[in-house]
């Protein structure tokens, strides 16, 4: 029998550890997938809602896969307090991955893809679909996120900018490409 796939959809959020444009590859820890964590306000209406609806959907892809509901299910998200990292204070944190590279839109009606290289990046708002799938690992049970689209909502990390800065009186200042008058 076919399980249904149990679809949602977060609310606007802070996208963290970004591998969204290529998969995560050639680090320590990397899984060559592609991946975000979300951050959601622990004092916003909008998440709390969410994380409700999150937790009661994850309930029923437990029920459905194992027959009832793990004594600790491990759900895909997390509690920023617990972590070291003063960012994710306040913050609830759910991560979610997937092998094939996601689909990301614009915020138009109707949504348009994204130009490459305008993908979402590690500070920027965005909102995440993504489907529940139960798994069974080590002994531990739980369930994941896995990452379906991604709509960019608002583009906080413009990586570097050559124009924020004006010229700065005795700074250092490069050679001029072919200028070898010192040779």
């Amino acid at each position: 029998m076919a399980q249904n796939v149990t679809k949602l959809i977060s609310p606007v959020c802070t996208a963290a550890y970004a591998w969204l444009a290529k998969p995560d590859e050639g680090q320590e820890y990397s899984d060559g997938k592609y991946k975000v964590t979300l951050l959601l306000d622990k004092d916003d209406k909008d998440a709390k809602s969410f994380l409700k609806k999150l937790e009661d959907a994850s309930d029923e892809v437990a029920l459905e896969k194992w027959g009832n509901k793990p004594k600790n299910l491990r759900y895909c998200y997390k509690d920023g307090d617990e972590k070291d990292k003063e960012d994710f204070e306040g913050k609830f944190m759910l991560v979610a991955k997937t092998k094939f590279r996601p689909g990301m839109v614009d915020c138009g009606d109707p949504p348009t893809s994204l130009i490459e290289g305008s993908e979402p990046a590690s500070g920027d708002l965005i909102r995440a679909s993504f489907a529940l799938i139960a798994y069974e690992a080590g002994g531990r049970k739980g369930v994941a996120a896995q990452l379906r689209n991604v709509q960019l909502v608002e583009k906080r990390n413009t990586g570097s900018n050559q124009n924020d800065f004006s010229s700065y009186d005795g700074g250092f200042t490069s050679e001029v490409a072919g200028d070898d008058s010192d040779f």
